[in-house]
């Protein structure tokens, strides 16, 4: 009998393939495939196109947020107080005013960082500053005993210490923006990390392979011209750490997820409550989070809400502790319009202007040209739905939502990527709450993201198919000259609008141009010509006259912007004109009559101009005329003796014997060993001796 064979069945079947289909069936056509090269890639190309950013110096916010915060000069000292304050407390505290900014700030983290920079790397006068600061508002509060010469003593003193943080200040700028770019090319590496382990390697990318799409993204992400002001503005650091612990969360997430690690638990709730501290936008996560596990994971609603749970606490616990620092914020209408865009608009009008941005954000990740440091009052019109663009942005947000939802059934990648561009614009939108701005490209950061997603799988894609009947090298040669064709012009765009940031004056002078309609742009563009005003003499008159130029425009366009009223004022007054420098500096005064400007340099500088132009009409015997200059002087300096002697001498002169009597006695009040007044009293009494002599003589 022939021995009959069989094949033995296996009992068990051992899993051979570990990574999704899509990943072995679609080969790489990117030359550099490894997660090492691909991230010395970023790097270096990070390097490369913000190089040029490492010379910049401060602008926009950079010195409310760290030259002017007390607590940031104090160094390690300071670290308490920022961690238990609004962001801007110190700012507003200097000013004398509340925060005017609805909703109140909490963003420790950045400024933390910048304490840490004061302390390694510079000098921390903030101790002290902070002490002066103190008993100087004290006094002027009458809440401690105080008396000018006391006061002009600390006033002194401030004086001296602002020098020296200005310059400690200039001296790190060039550390704090190597470390913000440093930050981004992490938080891009980190995002590398995150596309190539979990995202695209759960999604089952059709097509294209998984380390392909996750290159790109994180390339079109690095090199994306709008993402120049995050990087190249200091004060901005704040958005790279927020991206930057958000994306390492959702790492310890799924690891946790695919090794039930306690560590890694810990470490994603870690990293959360930093992208939280960081900025609110990290709240976006409790709604991303259940949605990635429902995506990539696969689990049911209910599972991935449990799974949930744990960072679910942790937003909670954040949420309480911003609450107790700062509070619900300002409450109450805000009716400054630069800080509410939307003040003098109807409801309609504000919901349509909100709509019309939202394609304008679109527009700008598409093609990001022109660009802009400001998008305030009056730079874009209010809409309404009588305007055609507001409904191509309803239609096209409804498309997105929609396709949002039917990818979501499927469980598409794509939904995700979707809901974080979604999620982190509502946020910024206004629609949701107000942010205090129109918009601003800083803003759209992190929506930038779920963007650069399918933007890089739509190019990728359109890419294969053109090069998809070459071989394998030449698919790789044509892929890498069509790569570089790409991202060239995006890589000149960043370059090149870096030294934008260099300065406050730079920055402002080439935007005025970009959005003519800004009053801000307008109003620190003349700030900035008066500043190159008192550098470049020879030109002098024609840059005063140009910064009259913008901001007479900024307050055409914003008739109460008290900043635009103080510096018109400046330039009259280095265009000596003292009659239109008081009455723009009066016009500020009257929106804004606690402004320290004017007791600490305002007002003290229009008063001895007016001291010295009196002095000069004396010498040419127009009485009259210096007695008014020196009687309007003393409504803005009362406590300078010298001006109350010359106001005496002037009366004196011109025959006023009693009004030249209460002058010299005010004079001696405040100086009591003043010579000339003295020497002036004996006149004024040998005068009206005679007086009185010449009258009992009539009798």
């Amino acid at each position: 009998m022939a021995k009959q064979i069989t094949t033995k069945r296996p009992t068990t079947t051992k899993k051979i393939i570990s990574k999704p289909v899509a990943a072995i069936l679609t080969p790489a056509i990117s030359p550099i495939r490894s997660f090492r090269y691909q991230s010395i890639a970023i790097i270096l190309i990070g390097f490369i196109i913000y190089f040029n950013s490492f010379n910049n110096k401060y602008a926009l916010d950079d010195d409310i947020v760290m030259r002017l915060n007390e607590y940031v000069q104090q160094g390690f000292a300071g670290i308490g107080k920022i961690m238990t304050t609004d962001s801007y407390d110190s700012f507003f505290k200097s000013m004398g005013s509340e925060g005017e900014l609805q909703g109140g700030r909490y963003r420790p983290l950045s400024i933390v960082t910048f304490a840490i920079e004061q302390q390694l790397f510079g000098k921390c006068y903030g101790i002290r500053y902070s002490e002066v600061g103190d008993s100087l508002r004290a006094m002027q509060k009458g809440i401690i005993p105080g008396n000018g010469l006391i006061m002009n003593r600390l006033i002194a003193e401030k004086t001296d210490l602002e020098e020296k943080i200005s310059e400690t200040h200039l001296d790190i700028a060039m550390i704090r923006h190597i470390v913000s770019v440093l930050l981004y090319i992490l938080s891009a590496v980190v995002l590398l990390w995150l596309l190539r382990e979990y995202i695209f390697k759960y999604a089952e990318v059709k097509f294209i392979n998984p380390n392909d799409i996750a290159f790109f993204t994180t390339l079109l992400f690095l090199i994306h011209p709008i993402h120049t002001e995050v990087v190249a503005n200091v004060k901005s650091r704040d958005e790279i750490l927020s991206f930057l612990f958000i994306v390492t969360t959702f790492i310890f997430v799924f690891k946790n997820e695919e090794k039930k690690n306690t560590k890694a638990l810990l470490l994603g709730l870690f990293f959360f409550l930093l992208a939280l501290l960081s900025k609110e936008w990290g709240i976006t996560l409790v709604a991303l989070i259940p949605m990635a596990f429902y995506i990539f994971k696969k689990y049911t609603i209910g599972k991935s809400l449990k799974r949930s749970l744990p960072y679910f606490l942790i937003a909670v616990f954040y949420l309480i502790l911003r609450y107790k620092f700062v509070g619900p914020g300002k409450q109450g209408a805000i009716t400054e319009v630069l800080n509410n865009p939307f003040v003098f608009a109807t409801p309609v009008q504000k919901l349509a202007t909100e709509i019309f941005i939202l394609l304008k954000y679109l527009r700008l990740l598409i093609f990001p040209h022109p660009l802009s440091a400001d998008y305030s009052w009056k730079t874009i019109p209010y809409n309404s739905f009588s305007d055609a663009v507001v409904w191509i942005s309803i239609l096209v947000h409804l498309s997105i939502i929609f396709l949002f939802f039917k990818l979501l059934k499927k469980r598409n990648w794509a939904a995700f990527a979707i809901a974080f561009y979604i999620s982190h614009l509502f946020l910024v939108s206004n629609l949701v709450m107000p942010i205090g701005a129109t918009m601003g490209e800083r803003l759209i950061y992190h929506s930038s993201l779920g963007f650069v997603m399918i933007a890089a799988f739509g190019l990728l894609l359109l890419l294969k198919r053109f090069i998809s009947t070459q071989q394998n090298n030449v698919q790789t040669v044509l892929y890498t000259s069509l790569l570089l064709v790409f991202a060239a012009p995006m890589c000149y765009g960043v370059i090149k609008r870096n030294p934008n940031w260099e300065t406050d004056n730079i920055l402002f002078m080439h935007d005025a141009w970009i959005v003519p309609n800004s009053v801000l742009a307008n109003g620190n563009s003349g700030k900035a010509f008066i500043e190159l005003a008192q550098k470049d003499t020879a030109n002098r008159q024609v840059l005063l006259d140009s910064a009259i130029y913008h901001l007479e425009k900024a307050l055409s366009f914003h008739p109460k912007y008290v900043n635009g009223y103080l510096n018109i004022g400046l330039a009259w007054f280095q265009k000596h004109d003292l009659d239109k420098t008081e009455y723009y500096w009066n016009m500020a005064r009257k929106y804004f009559p606690d402004h320290p400007f004017f007791r600490n340099s305002y007002d003290p500088a229009l008063a001895n101009a007016l001291v010295e132009t009196a002095k000069e009409l004396g010498k040419k015997g127009d009485l009259t005329k210096a007695i008014e200059l020196l009687s309007r002087s003393l409504k803005y300096d009362s406590t300078n003796a010298n001006t109350w002697y010359h106001y005496g001498g002037a009366n004196f002169a011109a025959g006023n014997v009693n009004e030249a009597y209460r002058a010299w006695s005010k004079c001696l009040q405040i100086a009591p060993n003043h010579p000339e007044a003295k020497a002036g009293m004996q006149a004024v009494l040998t005068r009206m001796r005679e007086q009185q002599t010449t009258n009992n003589q009539k009798k």
